[in-house]
């Protein structure tokens, strides 16, 4: 393959939605993992290769002939000069002329998360890029608050009044997927969103109307929500990142719309109706 594909992340929300979207096209790729029985376990019709961020002798047979990467972030992985530079540093050495990383919206603008250093690392390799910096994920709703949802009724989430543009990581995959095999992604950056912004009681109301019973949106402060991830076995460096991400909500830096979504789709994005339609069962 003249254009070999190594995807990293694929068992998240995103990176599943890329290896759908390749499959559908009939694009080969590799998938990099660190459990690659665990892997065939899943999804025995894809071809794997062992990865892991954290051992970097994994990089060179990972890498090899490899000319386009998807990266994504775990993470529990905060260590941008321990583990990405090095990881960006292979992908020079061996030849990748394409790196398309998940970053994260306002990223260019917003030091904190380790997605703004990956992202300045990958431009500072000369490597041509393509970053996709999407607003909050949908699946948030059907994976990380599921449980509040469906045993409490209650979005527990710190995000004020605010609105938020909310985008399906199906899309998101898609957009992945055709940015890595399409003309004219290079060097480029694109803010993701959904079609509308809305806030959290909106969401609350449109869940209350699909699942026929009453959803709230309790909005506690921050503190207590990072106190209350942290006691759910949330690790406390996520739980503040997911701290400092709704903080952002709350000072208007998620109600950004943009036809990014639409323009590289050639379709409108999944609404926020649609995306609770299709996932119903989880809160049921």
């Amino acid at each position: 393959m003249d254009n070999k594909i190594l995807l990293t992340g694929i068992t998240g929300n995103v990176g599943s939605a890329v290896v759908k979207y390749l499959k559908s096209i009939k694009i080969d790729f590799i998938a990099g993992v660190r459990d690659i029985e665990r892997g065939k376990q899943q999804d025995d019709s894809i071809q794997y290769i062992h990865f892991d961020f954290q051992d970097t002798v994994t990089y060179e047979t990972a890498l090899h002939g490899v000319k386009k990467v998807f990266l994504v972030r775990p993470p529990q992985l905060t260590d941008v000069r321990g583990i990405f530079i090095p990881f960006i540093q292979k992908c020079k050495e061996v030849g990748v002329n394409q790196i398309v990383f998940l970053s994260l919206l306002g990223a260019e603008k917003n030091p904190f998360p380790p997605h703004h250093k990956i992202e300045k690392a990958i431009v500072e390799s000369e490597i041509p890029y393509t970053f996709i910096r999407p607003s909050f994920f949908m699946q948030n709703l059907s994976t990380t608050h599921a449980e509040d949802i469906k045993e409490r009724d209650d979005l527990f989430i710190s995000s004020g009044k605010a609105k938020v543009s909310f985008i399906d990581t199906r899309d998101i995959g898609e957009i992945i997927g055709r940015t890595i095999t399409e003309q004219g992604h290079k060097n480029k950056a694109y803010t993701i969103t959904g079609s509308q912004a809305i806030t959290y009681y909106k969401v609350a109301d449109i869940m209350t109307r699909v699942l026929g019973r009453k959803i709230t949106y309790s909005n506690p402060s921050l503190f207590k929500f990072r106190k209350d991830m942290i006691k759910r076995g949330i690790k406390k460096d996520f739980a503040t990142i997911m701290m400092i991400l709704y903080l952002t909500t709350k000072l208007g830096m998620a109600n950004h719309v943009t036809n990014t979504a639409e323009l590289l789709l050639k379709r409108k994005p999944r609404t926020i109706e649609d995306f609770i339609k299709d996932y119903i069962d989880i809160w049921q």
